[in-house]
C-alpha cells in the first residue's frame, strides 16, 4: 500500500527518520519557530496521555463516527454543491427507474396463468406494463367497469380525491424534509466523510493563494498521469482506480481533497470566492471542481466539535489560518494576547487528535501521515509548549512565523534588485519551483527507470537533466553538522554517491523533471568548452579570487519608510535585514530610517544590535573585528529620522539632503496597526510622495523603489519615480534605472505556507535562501563579467559549467538577469547567449570553507600563495609572468607620482608662506574617506 510519509510523500518504502538528516533545531529555527527546541516537544504518547486526563470524566464523543447514510448524504451534498441543477437530475432518474421497475412487475404479474385468463391490461408486454404505470402515475387511469349504480361512481371518484390530498400531505412532508435538506447543505453544517484529506481551517487574505496553488500541485500530477497514458485518461477515466499504474505523487496534497472551514464567510459567499480566483488562474474544473474535489464547510476551527465534524483526526495535512481572529483577539487586548485565536485552534486539535484516534492499533492513534502547519501571526516563545511530535521524532506539528521571510525578501530586492520576481517564483508551484523527489523514485538513465541514480555522483546524475536544475541533496540519518561537513544540502559536492533514501531538491517545472541520457556527453563538452574559456581569459577567475564578492557591490544610499514592531522585540531581526544590505554596499553608503519610533527609543535598539552613535542620530560599527560581518559594516552609516514618513514635510529635507538610490516602503509603522487594504493605500501615498520630490530634486540618478503590497493591483497603481528606459550618468558614475519592486505579502506566505505543507522538510533548504550566515548558500545576483567574458557569443550550457567549475565555491547558475530587468530562468542549455555589462547571472552560491568573500578572501589567498602548483594552474604561467611586468609597471608609476606630489607640497608650502606674509587665512580642506572614517561627518 502506498504510504504518505511525514514530509508529504506519497513514495512506496519512503522512511522516516529524515528530520534527523537535516537537523531538527536548525530546521525549526530556519522555517520561524522562534527559539523554540524541539527536544522540549512532547512525544505524543506523552501528550496523548496528559489529554487524556484532562478529557476522563466527558463521554465518548459520538459525531466522530461516520455511519453509511452520513456517507451517502455527504456524497450527495458534494455533487449538489458541484452541480445545482443535480436534485433535478436525481428526481428525473429516480422516477424513471422506479417506473420501469414497477412497469415490469406489473407484466410480470399480469402474465401469471392465474391471472392472464382475466385478459388483463400489461400482461401482453413489458410496454404495456410500463406505459400502465406511467397512466397511472400521470392520470391515475380510467376505470369503466364501475356501474352507475347505488352511487358507487361517486364513492370512487370521493376516494381518488381524498387520496389526491393525502398524498398532498405526504408530498408536503417530504417537500419540506428535501427543502430543509437542501438548506442544510447550503449552509454547509454536515459532516465531511473524507480519509488523508487537506484541511484548511480559518480564512485570510492569502486562504485563496493557498487553494491556488494546490491546486497546481494537483494539476502537475494529474498531467503526469496524462502523459504516461498519450492524454487518454479523459476516454477512459477508470484507470485511474488503478493505483499502481499511476506515477507515484511526490506530496498528499496532490491527490487528496480540500476541505475548508470557517466561521468568518458563509458556504455560498466562500464558493463565490473560489469559483472566481480558480477561474481566473485557469484552474480546470475537469481536473479540481469545487463542490467535488473542493469542499467547503461553516464552522469554528476552536471548536471541538466542529474539528470533529469536518474529520479533523482523519486528515493527513492540516494548514491553519486564523491571522484575522488573531488580530481581533489582539485589538481587544490592548496587545497583550498574540497569536490567541491561532493557538486556541492548536489546543482544540490536540484535544481532538488524541481523543478520536485515527487508527485502532496500539499507540498513539494519529495518523502517520499527519502534520500541522501553523501560521503565526507573530513570533512565540511558548507556541512549542503546544507541539508534539510522531514516534519517530519527526514533529507533527509546525508552527511558522513568516513575518521573517518576507522582510527578508524586500531587504534582499532593495540589495538586488529583479530578485523579488525570481525568489517568488521559485515558490510558485505553477512554473519552476523548489521541488524534491526521493532517489529511488526519480526516473534517469538510458531505459527511464525508477532508481536509476543510486550508486552514480551527485554530478553525474545532475548531467541528464535539461529542464530542470538540482541545487541539493539530504540524506536521512545524518546530522546537520555531517551534512555541512560532509558537503550535503544546497550547493553540494559533485562527488556525492547517491543512496535509494536521499531526497534530491531540484528546480523544475515538473514533480518528474524532464531528462534525457545522451546530454551527460554535451555536458561534458561544455565542461572543456568552459576550460578552454577560462584559460583564453585567466584575469575573469583571478579577479573574481581576488575581490570574492566586492565585484557586486556599489555604494548606495538606502531609505527604508515604516517599522516592524517585531524589530524591537526582537533585534537580531533587524541586524540580519541590515546586514542583507551591506553585504551589497561599499563604504560611504548610508542607510537611512523613517519612522515614528523615538529618537530614543532607536538609539537603545542601535545598542542592542551593537551599532554606537555618532552623532546627529546616526550610528555605525565602532571598531572593526576580523569577522565577515564587522568588514561587511566597515564604512557604512545608519542614520534615523523622526517622523511619519507618509507626510511631505518629513520625507522632503531626507530627500534634498541625500541622494536615494533605493527605497524600501513599508505598510506597517511603529504603534499603529492597518489592516491590509490601508496598509497599501499607505504604501502608493508614500511612493506617490517619493515620486513628486525626485521630481523637484531632478538629480538625475534613478531610485529604485521595494514596496509591499497585499493586493494585485496595487503593483499596477503605484506610481513610482518615473524611469525613462537608459541607464544615466552621474558625477561620472553609471547607474541603472530597475523597475519597482513589489513584493506582494500574501503570494509570499500562501506560497510559503503550501511549501511547507508539500514538503516540510524542504524548508531547511528554502530558509537557507534568507539566512545572513556566511556558511549557508545564498541566491545572488552577480554580474556576467565575473564568470565569462563579455561580448562573446556563447551556448548557455557553457555559462553553467563555468559557474560550476569555479573556484573558491560551489555555486549553480539558475539563470539570466538581463539589463532590462527581465529574467530567464533554466534556459535552454544549447541557447546561444551575449552579454553586456549590465547583464547578471542569477547565481546559488555556497563559498568554499576558508573562503566567505571579504575577510575569507585574506586567508584564501595566502593559503593559494604557498603552493604555486595552483596558482599557476588557476590563472596560467603567462598571466602570472605579466602579472609580475604589471607590478613593475605599477611601482614606477608609483615612484613618479611619490616625485609629483613632494613637488606640489613644496609649492603649497611656498604658496603659504607668502600668504601668511600677507595675512590671508586659508582654511584646509576637508574629505570624507568611507573606508576610514570613524567620527561624525557633520564634524
Amino acid at each position: 500500500m502506498t504510504k504518505i510519509a511525514p514530509d508529504g510523500r506519497l513514495e512506496p518504502e519512503d522512511g522516516g527518520g529524515l528530520l534527523s538528516a537535516v537537523g531538527v533545531p536548525n530546521v525549526l529555527e530556519k522555517i520561524g519557530l522562534s527559539d523554540a527546541k524541539p527536544a522540549r516537544y512532547q512525544d505524543a504518547s506523552v501528550a496523548k496521555k496528559e489529554v487524556l486526563r484532562s478529557a476522563r470524566d466527558l463521554p465518548r464523543n459520538m459525531t466522530s463516527r461516520i455511519s453509511r447514510l452520513d456517507r451517502l448524504g455527504y456524497k450527495l451534498e458534494n455533487r449538489i454543491a458541484a452541480n445545482p441543477n443535480y436534485p433535478f437530475k436525481l428526481v428525473v432518474v429516480f422516477t424513471s427507474v422506479v417506473l420501469v421497475l414497477v412497469g415490469c412487475l406489473y407484466h410480470y404479474l399480469a402474465a401469471r396463468p392465474s391471472v392472464a385468463q382475466f385478459d388483463v391490461f400489461g400482461s401482453n408486454s413489458w410496454a404495456d406494463g410500463i406505459y400502465l404505470a406511467l397512466s397511472l402515475v400521470i392520470a391515475a387511469g380510467v376505470d369503466d367497469s364501475i356501474p352507475d349504480k347505488l352511487g358507487l361512481r361517486f364513492l370512487y371518484v370521493t376516494l381518488i380525491i381524498f387520496g389526491l390530498v393525502i398524498f398532498a400531505v405526504v408530498v408536503g412532508f417530504i417537500t419540506k424534509q428535501i427543502d430543509d435538506f437542501l438548506v442544510t447543505i447550503a449552509e454547509g453544517h454536515t459532516k465531511v466523510a473524507e480519509d488523508k484529506h487537506t484541511l484548511i481551517l480559518g480564512w485570510n487574505e492569502a486562504t485563496l493563494r493557498a487553494v491556488v496553488q494546490i491546486c497546481f500541485l494537483r494539476r502537475q500530477y494529474q498531467q503526469t498521469n496524462e502523459r504516461r497514458f498519450l492524454n487518454m485518461l479523459w476516454l477512459f477515466p477508470w484507470i485511474k482506480r488503478f493505483k499502481f499504474l499511476l506515477e507515484t505523487p511526490s506530496t498528499s496534497l496532490a491527490v487528496s481533497n480540500m476541505v475548508l472551514m470557517t466561521n468568518q464567510l458563509s458556504k455560498a459567499e466562500m464558493h463565490d470566492q473560489l469559483e472566481q480566483i480558480l477561474a481566473e488562474r485557469g484552474i480546470d474544473p475537469r481536473r479540481t471542481k469545487l463542490g467535488r474535489d473542493i469542499i467547503c464547510r461553516v464552522g469554528d476551527p476552536t471548536n471541538v466539535n466542529d474539528l470533529i465534524r469536518v474529520g479533523a483526526h482523519k486528515a493527513s495535512a492540516i494548514l491553519i489560518m486564523m491571522s484575522k481572529m488573531d488580530q481581533v483577539e489582539e485589538k481587544e487586548s490592548d496587545g497583550t494576547i498574540q497569536n490567541g485565536a491561532t493557538l486556541r485552534v492548536l489546543l482544540a486539535l490536540r484535544h481532538v487528535l488524541f481523543t478520536n484516534s485515527y487508527t485502532s492499533a496500539k499507540g498513539t492513534g494519529l495518523n502517520p501521515d499527519l502534520r500541522v502547519v501553523v501560521q503565526m501571526s507573530n513570533p512565540s516563545e511558548y507556541v512549542d509548549a503546544a507541539c508534539f511530535a510522531h514516534d519517530n521524532g519527526n514533529p507533527a506539528v509546525i508552527p511558522v512565523d513568516l513575518t521573517k521571510f518576507s522582510n527578508a525578501l524586500m531587504f534582499n530586492c532593495a540589495a538586488q534588485p529583479g530578485l523579488s520576481a525570481i525568489l517568488l517564483d521559485l515558490l510558485d508551484f505553477e512554473g519552476p519551483a523548489i521541488r524534491r523527489r526521493i532517489a529511488k523514485n526519480l526516473r534517469s538513465g538510458r531505459f527511464n527507470i525508477k532508481g536509476d541514480c543510486i550508486g552514480k555522483t551527485y554530478g553525474e546524475t545532475l548531467k541528464q537533466f535539461t529542464k530542470a536544475a538540482f541545487i541539493g541533496i539530504l540524506r536521512p540519518g545524518m546530522s546537520e553538522k555531517d551534512l555541512r561537513s560532509r558537503g550535503f544540502g544546497l550547493c553540494p559536492r559533485m562527488d556525492i554517491v547517491i543512496e535509494p533514501d536521499d531526497l534530491l531538491i531540484f528546480i523544475g517545472p515538473r514533480v518528474n523533471p524532464v531528462h534525457h541520457y545522451k546530454n551527460s556527453g554535451i555536458f561534458e563538452e561544455y565542461a572543456g568548452e568552459a576550460l578552454k574559456m577560462h584559460s583564453m581569459h585567466p584575469k575573469i577567475e583571478a579577479k573574481r579570487m581576488e575581490n570574492g564578492p566586492v565585484n557586486s557591490k556599489k555604494k548606495r544610499n538606502l531609505l527604508v519608510c515604516g517599522w516592524r514592531s517585531v524589530w524591537e522585540q526582537y533585534p537580531h531581526r533587524l541586524r540580519s535585514r541590515l546586514n542583507e544590505i551591506v553585504r551589497q554596499r561599499l563604504p560611504g553608503s548610508i542607510v537611512i530610517f523613517v519612522n515614528a519610533l523615538t529618537c530614543e527609543d532607536f538609539e537603545i535598539l542601535m545598542e542592542k544590535i551593537e551599532l554606537k552613535p555618532i552623532g546627529d542620530n546616526q550610528y555605525c560599527v565602532d571598531s572593526v573585528s576580523s569577522s565577515t560581518e564587522a568588514l561587511w559594516w566597515k564604512g557604512i552609516i545608519v542614520k534615523h529620522v523622526q517622523g511619519d514618513a507618509a507626510k511631505l514635510e518629513t520625507l522632503r529635507p531626507v530627500i534634498v539632503d541625500h541622494t536615494v538610490d533605493a527605497a524600501i516602503v513599508l505598510g506597517t509603522q511603529a504603534n499603529q496597526n492597518l489592516a491590509g487594504r490601508h496598509r497599501d493605500t499607505r504604501v502608493m501615498n508614500i511612493i506617490l510622495m517619493l515620486r513628486k520630490l525626485w521630481n523637484e530634486k531632478d538629480e538625475g540618478v534613478p531610485m529604485h523603489i521595494v514596496g509591499e503590497n497585499t493586493e494585485d493591483m496595487t503593483a499596477r497603481l503605484a506610481l513610482a519615480p518615473p524611469r525613462h528606459g537608459q541607464n544615466r550618468i552621474h558625477n561620472g558614475e553609471r547607474f541603472i534605472e530597475y523597475e519597482p519592486d513589489f513584493v506582494n505579502q500574501m503570494a509570499v506566505i500562501a506560497r510559503a505556507l503550501v511549501q511547507t505543507l508539500a514538503f516540510p522538510l524542504i524548508d531547511s533548504a528554502r530558509s537557507e535562501l534568507f539566512d545572513d550566515d556566511p556558511d549557508s548558500a545564498q541566491l545572488v545576483t552577480v554580474h556576467a563579467s565575473e564568470y565569462v567574458p563579455l561580448d562573446t557569443k556563447l551556448r548557455y550550457g557553457v555559462v553553467r559549467a563555468a559557474v560550476y567549475r569555479a573556484r573558491g565555491e560551489h555555486s549553480i547558475c539558475l539563470g539570466v538577469l538581463w539589463a532590462d530587468g527581465t529574467s530567464d530562468l533554466l534556459k535552454k542549455h544549447d541557447e546561444p547567449v551575449s552579454f553586456i555589462e549590465d547583464d547578471r547571472l542569477i547565481v546559488l552560491r555556497r563559498w568554499a570553507q576558508g573562503f566567505h568573500g571579504a575577510d575569507g578572501v585574506i586567508e584564501f589567498q595566502d593559503e593559494l600563495a604557498d603552493k604555486k602548483e595552483e596558482l599557476a594552474e588557476m590563472v596560467g604561467v603567462q598571466s602570472a609572468r605579466k602579472e609580475r611586468k604589471d607590478k613593475s609597471s605599477k611601482k614606477e608609476k608609483k615612484e613618479k607620482k611619490e616625485k609629483s606630489e613632494k613637488k606640489k607640497k613644496s609649492e603649497r608650502e611656498k604658496l603659504e608662506k607668502k600668504d601668511s606674509a600677507e595675512r590671508i587665512d586659508v582654511a584646509p580642506s576637508t574629505a570624507f574617506d568611507g573606508d576610514s572614517f570613524d567620527g561624525d561627518p557633520g564634524q
